[in-house]
C-alpha cells in the first residue's frame, strides 16, 4: 500500500517548480498586518480571562473547576472549527472568512458581558472561541501566499509575537480597565472594539497577489487527498502533539490561572501580578522572530523546538516557586521562559514542509486544532489540580479559597509537560526549505 505521506514525488507533482523569491510589497504586509492585528485582537478576547477570574467566579458564584470549564468553552469552538476555517481560508479565501470571524468576536464578547446566565456565558465564550479559530491560521495563510517559502518561519514568528503582544495587553492594561470599571464594562468596550477592527479587515486584506499565476502553476490539490495526507502522517500529528505540549505555558497558565497563582503566591494585587504575567507575552514576542531567524541559519527546526522546551521547562519550574523566591526573579524566570517559548512556533513550519502549498490553510488549521487541544485539556485540569488540594475555605462571596500550595501544586502541570515534549522531539524527523531568503 502506498505511504499516505507527503514523499518527494508527490510534492514536484503538485508544486510549481520556479522557487524563486517573491518580491515583498507594501500590499503585501498591509495585508497580513491587518490579519495580525484580528490576531492581535482575539488574543486579548482569550488571555482577558486571566485578570477577570476573581471577578467572574463572583459574578457566576463558581469554584475554580468551573470556572476552568467555563473559560475552556472558548476552545471547544476553537478546536471543532479549526479543520472547516482551514478549508474555507483556502476555498473562498482569508478576507471573507477574517472579517466574518471578527464579527462573531464581536457579538459573543457583547453577551458574554451583559449575561448574568452561566449558561449564556459558556454559549458566549463558544461564540468566540469559533470566531477566534481562523486567526492564527489565516495568518500563515496569506503569508504562505503573500511571501516566498523561506520567509514562512519569520512571518509565523511575526506573527505569533503580535498575537502574544496581545497577550501583553490582556495584562496590566485591561486589569487597570476591571479595576477602574468592572469585568463587564472591559469586556463591552473590547466588543466595541471589535467592530473597529472589523471594518479595517474587510478594507485592507486581499486573498492573493493580482499577478500571482497559482492557477496555473499550482494544479488545486483535492480535501479528501489533503484530508488523507494530514490524519496518516506521523510526524504531522507529532509535530502538533508537540506544539500542543509546548503551549501550556500559554493556553493553562498565562491565559488563566497566572494571574490568580501570582496574586496568591506573592500577596500581591491583579495588576502586578498581571504585569509578571505579561513577561510571558512579551518574551514570547521577542523570542518568537530571533529563533526562527537562528532556526534558519541552523537549518534545524527540531534542534531550536528541543532546547527552546528544555530551556522554558526549566524557567517555569523556577516560576512555579514564587511564593519562595519573590516578585522580581519570578518576573525573571517568566519573561526568559517566555523569550525560548517563542520556539513553540516551528511546530507550524515542520508541518508546512510536509504538505503541498495548496493545502497549507487545512494543514495548518490542523495542526493548530491539535495545539489548542492543550488549553481544553489543561484548564479545567489544573482547576481540578487546585480542587485537589482545596481545604475548605470559602470568602464572603461564597468563592473558594486556595492556597499557595494548591496553585504550585496545579502550576506544577506547565514544566511537566515543557519536558514530555522535549521527550517526544527526538522522534520527531526535521524538515527544513532549501531555497534563498
Amino acid at each position: 500500500m502506498k505511504r499516505l505521506g507527503v514523499d518527494k514525488s508527490f510534492k514536484q507533482k503538485i508544486q510549481p517548480t520556479n522557487t524563486n523569491r517573491k518580491p515583498i510589497t507594501i500590499n503585501a504586509w498591509a495585508v497580513w498586518v491587518a490579519a495580525a492585528i484580528f490576531y492581535w485582537y482575539e488574543m486579548i478576547l482569550r488571555a482577558g480571562a486571566s485578570v477577570m477570574a476573581q471577578g467572574i467566579m463572583d459574578t457566576f458564584t463558581i469554584n475554580a473547576t468551573q470556572l476552568g470549564l467555563l473559560t475552556s468553552f472558548y476552545y471547544y469552538s476553537y478546536v471543532l472549527l479549526q479543520v472547516p476555517s482551514g478549508m474555507l481560508l483556502d476555498k473562498i479565501g482569508p478576507r471573507f472568512v477574517i472579517t466574518f470571524s471578527c464579527i462573531l468576536c464581536t457579538i459573543g464578547s457583547w453577551f458574554f458581558a451583559t449575561t448574568t446566565s452561566l449558561a449564556t456565558a459558556e454559549i458566549s465564550r463558544f461564540v468566540v472561541g469559533a470566531g477566534s479559530a481562523c486567526a492564527f491560521v489565516a495568518c500563515l495563510k496569506l503569508a504562505s501566499d503573500w511571501f516566498s517559502p523561506a520567509r514562512f518561519a519569520f512571518i509565523a514568528g511575526l506573527t505569533n509575537m503580535l498575537g502574544t503582544l496581545g497577550g501583553t495587553f490582556a495584562g496590566v492594561p485591561l486589569a487597570k480597565l476591571v479595576n477602574h470599571t468592572t469585568w463587564q464594562q472591559a469586556t463591552i468596550w473590547l466588543a466595541y472594539a471589535g467592530v473597529i477592527v472589523t471594518t479595517l479587515c474587510w478594507v485592507l486584506i486581499r486573498n492573493k497577489p493580482k499577478n500571482k499565476n497559482a492557477d496555473t502553476l499550482e494544479p488545486t490539490v483535492r480535501l479528501r487527498k489533503s484530508l488523507m495526507i494530514l490524519a496518516f502522517d506521523k510526524q504531522i500529528i507529532l509535530a502538533a502533539a508537540i506544539g500542543g505540549l509546548m503551549y501550556v505555558p500559554v493556553s493553562s497558565f498565562a491565559e488563566l490561572w497566572a494571574v490568580p497563582f501570582l496574586m496568591n503566591s506573592l500577596a500581591i494585587n491583579n495588576e502586578w501580578a498581571s504585569f509578571a504575567n505579561t513577561m510571558i507575552f512579551i518574551g514570547m514576542a521577542v523570542g518568537s522572530p530571533i529563533i526562527a531567524k537562528l532556526a534558519f541559519k541552523q537549518k534545524s527546526y527540531i534542534k531550536l523546538m528541543k532546547v527552546s522546551a528544555i530551556a522554558c521547562a526549566v524557567c517555569f519550574l523556577i516560576g512555579s516557586y514564587a511564593q519562595s523566591i519573590g516578585y522580581f526573579p519570578t518576573l525573571i524566570a517568566l519573561f526568559v521562559g517566555g523569550l525560548w517559548l517563542g520556539g513553540q512556533v516551528l511546530c507550524f513550519s515542520v508541518v508546512k514542509e510536509r504538505v503541498p502549498n495548496q493545502a497549507s490553510g487545512t494543514a495548518m488549521a490542523y495542526t493548530n486544532a491539535i495545539v489548542m487541544l492543550s488549553g481544553v485539556i489543561f484548564q479545567p485540569m489544573m482547576g481540578w489540580l487546585l480542587d485537589r488540594g482545596w481545604t475548605g475555605d470559602l470568602d464572603g462571596a461564597g468563592t473558594r479559597i486556595y492556597s499557595a500550595a494548591d496553585y504550585h501544586q496545579a502550576v506544577l502541570a506547565v514544566p511537566a509537560c515543557l519536558a514530555l515534549s522535549w521527550l517526544l522531539l527526538k522522534l520527531c524527523k526535521d524538515t527544513h526549505p532549501k531555497l534563498n531568503y
